[in-house]
This record gives structure tokens, C-alpha cells and sequence, in this order.
């Protein structure tokens, strides 16, 4: 293997481990967002894998750890930013190749099914509900007749009950 060229390589490496520790500072910088920046370190990590292992046969275990923890990293962040909308599309897609097939479908879509229409109205739903608590919390019905004994004013009867003395 040419000297020259495994010099070069070494360099390039440490090209990548610099501008990995920087970005792991700039992770801290409170006004960059850190999961944006901690997405940009997954891929350069994986650029630095890809290079090594293009460029070396064997693969370290030290990359692989690595390789493990940009990958899971990027297949989560790539899960977060997953619209539902295009979940259904997908699946509407695979069914519509199924049926070109010949193949039974496996789900039914209904006509005209929104996602944003079924969260407004769980939304709306919610917010009726609360409104209805309220107004039976407001019309409970209150204690009917004097269940205060003899001389004793209600007045008296609550601070007994709460321990203190009514002061007159």
C-alpha cells in the first residue's frame, strides 16, 4: 500500500474526529438546536465509516460501535419527523399494487378519510366534554335542610370541624 496514500487517510480521519468534537461542543450552544446538530454528527460519523470502509478491508470494532449508534440514531430521528399522513399513503400505494396483482386487500379504506379531520374532531369532542363537566360540577345539587345542631351556627360548625375556636 502506498505510504502516501495511508498518510492521507489517517489525515482525513482526523479531519472527521475534529469536526465531530466540534459539533459536540456546538451541542451545547443553547440557541443552535441540539438534535439538529446531534443529526449532523450522525452523518458525519457515517461519512467517516463509509470512507473506512471503502478505504480499509477490515473493519474496526471501534467503527462499528460507532456505525451502531449513528445508524439507531438516525432511524429514531427519522421516525420522529414521520408525517402519519404519508404512513397512509404508503399503505394505500401497496394496496393499490395489490390489487394490480390480483391480490385480496388486506385493509378497506373509507371514502374520503382525513387524518386532520379525525383530530379536529377529537379535539372538538374533548373540548365539549370539559364544557360539560363544568356545568354539572356547577348545577350538583347542595345539601338540603339545617343539619347543624341546636345552638351552634354554621359558622361555628366549620371552624370546629376544621379544628379552630370561632372567636366572638
Amino acid at each position: 500500500m502506498n505510504v502516501q496514500l495511508l498518510q492521507e487517510a489517517v489525515e482525513l480521519n482526523q479531519a472527521f474526529e475534529r469536526v465531530i468534537e466540534g459539533l459536540k461542543r456546538m451541542e451545547k450552544v443553547s440557541f443552535l438546536q441540539a438534535a439538529m446538530v446531534r443529526e449532523d454528527r450522525a452523518e458525519v460519523v457515517l461519512a467517516q465509516i463509509d470512507f473506512n470502509r471503502l478505504f480499509f478491508e477490515d473493519f474496526h470494532k471501534d467503527y462499528e460501535r460507532d456505525e451502531k449508534w449513528a445508524a439507531d440514531f438516525q432511524r429514531a430521528c427519522l421516525a420522529k419527523q414521520c408525517d402519519p399522513e404519508d404512513d397512509y399513503i404508503g399503505v394505500r400505494q401497496q394496496e393499490e399494487a395489490r390489487k394490480k396483482k390480483g391480490l385480496p386487500p388486506r385493509v378497506i379504506f373509507l371514502p374520503d378519510g382525513d387524518m386532520r379531520d379525525e383530530q379536529r374532531h377529537h379535539k372538538t369532542q374533548s373540548a365539549r366534554r370539559k364544557k360539560t363537566a363544568k356545568k354539572r360540577r356547577k348545577k350538583a345539587p347542595k345539601p338540603k335542610g339545617n343539619q347543624h345542631s341546636g345552638n351552634s351556627t354554621p359558622a361555628a360548625e366549620t371552624n370546629a370541624a376544621r379544628g379552630t375556636e370561632a372567636r366572638s
